[in-house]
């Protein structure tokens, strides 16, 4: 796991799912590029398989918030990097732990008033369409270019 954390930092995002908590699926938290930084780390440090099946991760989730994102990522891995299609996903927001363990409800509640305020933004297709185009996947709606953000042309 700890590789994984490394390879998550090389990429500029936090290993912490809490410190995204609410905030949806926004470029500003990932993109296309942090995504493929990530996808080369797993190809490098795990092998063709385990980034092969984090590419099935990325395409499967439906709204990629950086929370959701890092939770599958951390679940896939607990699981050797065995992925299989899913009905639901981690649900966005994440109630941080203090240093013993225990629920912060602070921080929970913070996370939980940011969902509310954050109206939904979901800007899925604008980060992951670069990256799934990259290794052969078609994504649904739009598809990007290489910055994650101008829109190339659309799919059916």
């Amino acid at each position: 796991m700890e590789k994984l954390k490394d390879i998550i930092r090389n990429n500029k995002m936090s290993t912490r799912p809490e410190f995204y908590s609410g905030r949806g699926a926004i470029t500003c938290d990932l993109n296309g590029n942090i995504l493929e930084g990530i996808y080369q780390g797993i190809k490098k440090e795990f092998g063709d398989k385990p980034a092969e099946n984090f590419v099935k991760m990325v395409e499967d989730i439906k709204v990629l918030s950086a929370t959701t994102f890092l939770e599958e990522l951390y679940v896939l891995c607990s699981n050797n990097w065995k992925y299989r299609k899913k009905r639901t996903h981690a649900a966005g927001v994440t109630v941080p732990k203090d240093k013993d363990g225990n629920y912060d409800l602070a921080g929970g509640m913070f996370g939980m008033m940011n969902a509310m305020m954050s109206s939904g933004r979901d800007e899925t297709q604008s980060i992951k369409s670069y990256f799934l185009t990259r290794h052969g996947v078609k994504p649904k709606g739009r598809a990007y270019s290489s910055d994650g953000y101008n829109i190339m042309h659309y799919f059916d």
